[in-house]
């Protein structure tokens, strides 16, 4: 699994398909950095909604880096499906917390706050930003090109399914009774970065709760996409 993974990330950095959502996250976290001193707990949670969508991004272009040929022997090589597809996930993961390291650090060791941050918000902002990114990469599973052929296709449907994460809450107040179910089932970005932006040190577990929502949502879809994988295989 480590050599597959090693390759994977080789390969994937050699496209260079990784250098237009990590440089315009980045720059995207400098702009909201541009202006200090910052409160900790706002500018926390915006970075980590923008990681949300960084991550969905990242996500979408490792798992159309490898074309299905190669796709294909790497199966024959590593035994099974499954583990390509975990060593696609590894690969997006190492990158993501390589950003969330770079986010979570960059406004301290520069200054960027109004103060040091506290113990509970250093727990907020890493958990908090390490549970977005695996959200993001999550949903962008159901968008590559093995589940939408056409990239015209998959990246509005992408970009429409995470901005209605991040309008839960108004969407339920406008949906009738028997379509709020609706609302539950998308990807709870929403209430994560809500309760960031909201952070109180005696109410952790205010923040708690949405962080293990999204983990738990996460790797459910990991696990939906693992399965429907395999299925196909199984067909094939």
């Amino acid at each position: 699994m480590i050599h597959l993974t090693r390759y994977l990330l080789r390969q994937y950095i050699r496209s260079q398909k990784y250098f237009a959502p990590v440089v315009m996250y980045i720059i995207a976290m400098l702009l909201i950095y541009s202006y200090q001193p910052n409160p900790v707990a706002d500018s926390y949670s915006v970075t980590a909604m923008l990681l949300f969508f960084g991550s969905a991004w990242l996500g979408l272009t490792v798992m159309n880096a490898e074309p299905a040929g190669q796709i294909q022997l790497l199966v024959l090589h590593a035994g099974n499906r499954r583990k390509v597809i975990l060593g696609q996930l590894w690969c997006t993961s190492l990158m993501q917390c390589a950003l969330v390291v770079i986010t979570v650090l960059y406004p301290v060791m520069f200054g960027m706050f109004e103060r040091p941050p506290s113990g509970g918000e250093w727990m907020m902002a890493w958990s908090g930003h390490l549970a977005l990114s695996l959200l993001g990469l999550a949903v962008s599973l159901f968008f590559q090109k093995s589940y939408i052929p056409r990239l015209s296709r998959s990246l509005p449907g992408l970009i429409v399914m995470l901005l209605l994460s991040f309008v839960q809450g108004s969407l339920a107040s406008h949906l009738p009774d028997w379509l709020q179910w609706l609302s539950k089932v998308l990807p709870p970005a929403f209430y994560l970065v809500r309760e960031m932006m909201l952070f109180e040190e005696a109410k952790w577990v205010t923040v708690l709760l949405p962080i293990l929502w999204a983990v738990i949502y996460a790797f459910v879809l990991f696990s939906v996409h693992i399965w429907l994988a395999e299925r196909r295989d199984l067909r094939s």
